[in-house]
């Protein structure tokens, strides 16, 4: 019973360590990389403009009740900052926001394979672990990014008007 719960212990510990760090890296992304318009970053027409997330899992029943990622890190940016009468300029940077929360989860992932060479019953729990912390975030950041495009170019033509 002592092994089980240090082993416990020690995966808990390691995720959260992993975690964390992950987290720091994405913070120092500089805003002007994930400014670009990359592939990935892009809704796909099989997304529908996330409207898939929320046929297939029903996102916007749920999506709020996710932990901002501020109650573990100060230097995240809270959603609760942001709102659709925000200037051109907050709405740009939550677009930003979502990358890079959609990035840091993504790479939160790929930790797993340190336990690749575990006890069957030690890769499922951490297979389960990983995919429930993190697979929610990205699909909430998919869903939520390409209405916030839209809304920031209506707001950005309406600027050049």
């Amino acid at each position: 019973m002592f092994k089980l719960i240090r082993t416990f212990i020690y995966i808990a510990l390691y995720w959260f360590i992993t975690q964390m760090f992950i987290v720091q890296i994405g913070l120092r992304i500089h805003d002007k990389w994930l400014v670009r318009d990359f592939r990935y970053f892009k809704s796909g027409s099989l997304e529908q403009n996330g409207q898939l997330w929320q046929k297939l899992v029903k996102v916007k029943c749920w999506k709020d009740h996710l932990p901002d990622g501020q109650m573990i890190q100060s230097d995240i940016v809270s959603k609760s900052h942001y709102n659709q009468s925000s200037d051109i300029t907050n709405i740009e940077k939550f677009v930003i926001e979502t990358k890079r929360a959609e990035l840091v989860h993504l790479l939160s992932i790929l930790p797993i394979v340190v336990f690749i060479k575990s006890k069957k019953s030690i890769k499922v729990i951490n297979i389960v672990y990983v995919v429930i912390a993190n697979v929610p975030c990205i699909i909430v950041q998919r869903y939520n990014r390409p209405k916030l495009q839209r809304i920031y170019l209506k707001k950005l033509i309406r600027k050049g008007d």
